[in-house]
């Protein structure tokens, strides 16, 4: 099978005659003499596009053949017509360029690897065994840039082994005959299969989105040209909104946001003091029972739970049993007992009201039930 990308990335509609079509699935699985369709491989999705008229759904290659996944059958021999979905296609190609100039300024410039890289068509991810800095990503992205500005020529092709044994590129895997080389003129030569831009002024922009620790390295996510546009002018948008929320000019909206987000802590914690105080107030009213406890608070988490259990728990016999309602719905619980031994009977009680969760000197979790049969169940079961 003729690779029409190999030689031009620039084919989007082609002509070819259909080698084999079997029986595959749901559907066939077609081979033609000729194709465009990049299939899955090095880490970047397939071409979508269609086989006239005939949705493309998968490409991929199987020993060494490569196989278009349709759902309708076309006769061996037929002649048919490719359209390559062009916008995701070269969507692809500008990305794909991308990574080969970050990958290639990162190793020269800090001797890192690229040991993973995941391009479809909504994101692209790459890995590095290395970690950097703000200031090194920030870098790395503006070398990038500048680039593509630089207006470096793009090419591919298969050098001979002779002539491959003398260059010095980049590969994953150890490689030795039928390899492609893609070169960014005087800035990178790795071994790549895939479609590519023919400049690297065709790109527009690279804007990095994400940088995380990954498995001992980073994991860069990226986008390019008009997605790296879209995403600006969208930050752009909500920035401007957010500046007009706070009354702040655009400059200082980290600093009212900081200010803000302080402002907030501090309100926290005057709520919290304010709801201890009337936990303690609920507290001295409640009298001494040899029968389990049950009572219902607004809104309260975990830690005031506990709080107004450890209150009241000396009082009560039984079981202390604190529920606040789950805006999912049913109510979270917190049981406590000063002489029953929970692990017991968790289960049990789990069971009876649709419950999960658990503990040993304390049980925490969720009743999927109403508070009328959460209240009747505690008041008749004795444990």
């Amino acid at each position: 099978m003729i690779k029409l990308y190999d030689n031009d990335s620039y084919i989007s509609e082609f002509s070819a005659k259909v080698v084999s079509c079997e029986e595959f699935k749901d559907g066939y699985l077609v081979g033609l003499d000729k194709t465009a369709f990049f299939p899955t491989a090095g880490g970047q999705e397939f071409d979508r596009g269609t086989i006239s008229n005939q949705e493309v759904l998968d490409v991929f290659v199987r020993e060494n053949n490569t196989y278009h996944f349709v759902k309708n059958k076309f006769e061996i021999g037929e002649e048919v017509f490719g359209k390559i979905d062009w916008k995701i296609r070269y969507r692809k190609m500008q990305h794909h360029s991308a990574e080969h100039i970050v990958s290639g300024i990162v190793f020269s410039k800090y001797g890192a690897n690229n040991v993973g890289f995941h391009l479809s068509d909504r994101e692209v991810t790459f890995d590095f065994d290395m970690e950097f800095s703000k200031d090194e990503y920030a870098e790395i992205e503006r070398l990038a840039n500048a680039t593509l500005q630089e207006n470096h020529k793009i090419s591919a092709y298969y050098p001979k082994k002779e002539e491959l044994e003398k260059i010095e590129y980049r590969a994953k895997l150890d490689l030795s005959e039928n390899v492609r080389i893609v070169e960014i003129e005087g800035i990178d030569k790795c071994a790549c299969c895939a479609p590519h831009v023919k400049s690297t002024g065709e790109i527009g922009v690279i804007k990095f989105t994400d940088a995380i620790r990954h498995r001992g390295g980073c994991r860069i996510t990226m986008i390019c040209g008009m997605d790296a546009i879209k995403d600006y002018q969208y930050k752009s948008k909500e920035i401007i909104r957010i500046s007009n929320l706070l009354s702040a000019k655009v400059d200082f909206v980290d600093e009212e946001v900081e200010n803000l987000l302080v402002k907030n802590g501090e309100l926290k914690q005057e709520i919290n003091s304010l709801k201890k105080k009337i936990l303690e107030l609920k507290a001295e009213n409640i009298e001494i029972t040899d029968e389990n406890f049950c009572v219902f608070l607004d809104e309260c988490d975990t830690n005031l739970m506990r709080y107004f259990a450890n209150l009241i728990k000396d009082n009560v016999k039984g079981i202390t049993a604190i529920f606040s309602p789950d805006p999912k719905g049913g109510y979270s619980y917190l049981l406590t007992s000063k002489n029953i031994n929970l692990t017991k009977i968790s289960k049990q009680i789990n069971e009876s009201l649709n419950g999960r969760g658990g503990g040993k000197d304390e049980m925490q979790g969720k009743f999927l039930a109403s508070k009328e049969e959460i209240t009747k169940y505690f008041k008749a079961t004795s444990f």
